[in-house]
């Protein structure tokens, strides 16, 4: 079992892990129009790791818990699922878009194009699938946890 003080690593590991292997499927139907092992497993190790360390820096949990307090949801609440997954979703698939972007087309003069074009999509996908798997993911990483 794992120290409570983990709790946030945990969850975030899940989190990251669920997120990015449905965005991998996702983004590879959107921008080739199929679903090929190679170019899947690629974006999910990708999408994984720049997640899971962006989650480790940026305190999405706290910013998304706040936005939705701000708003008077109760945490464990259906609305504060919805509200806290904004700025959640927002953070993330800007990050993971821009740096997948940078990855797989590089920095070149059609790289905004790229990047913005992926951004709706992404969006759609990573809010919906976070919204989901939220209390998915807080059952599991009790489940981890030392009580």
């Amino acid at each position: 079992m794992i120290h409570q003080k983990y709790f946030g690593l945990v969850a975030g590991f899940f989190f990251s892990f669920i997120v990015s292997l449905v965005l991998a499927f996702v983004m590879t139907f959107a921008t080739t129009g199929g679903i090929s092992l190679m170019p899947v497993v690629m974006t999910f190790i990708e999408a994984f790791v720049i997640s899971y360390l962006a989650a480790l820096i940026i305190p999405v949990n706290k910013i998304g818990g706040g936005f939705a307090t701000r708003f008077k949801a109760e945490p464990e609440t259906m609305k504060f699922n919805l509200l806290s997954n904004i700025p959640i979703t927002l953070i993330l698939v800007l990050i993971l878009s821009f740096s997948l972007t940078a990855i797989n087309v590089g920095f070149v003069s059609m790289f905004l194009m790229a990047w913005l074009s992926t951004i709706p999509v992404s969006m759609v996908a990573v809010y919906v699938v976070s919204v989901i798997i939220t209390p998915m993911v807080g059952k599991m990483t009790n489940a981890c946890i030392k009580n």
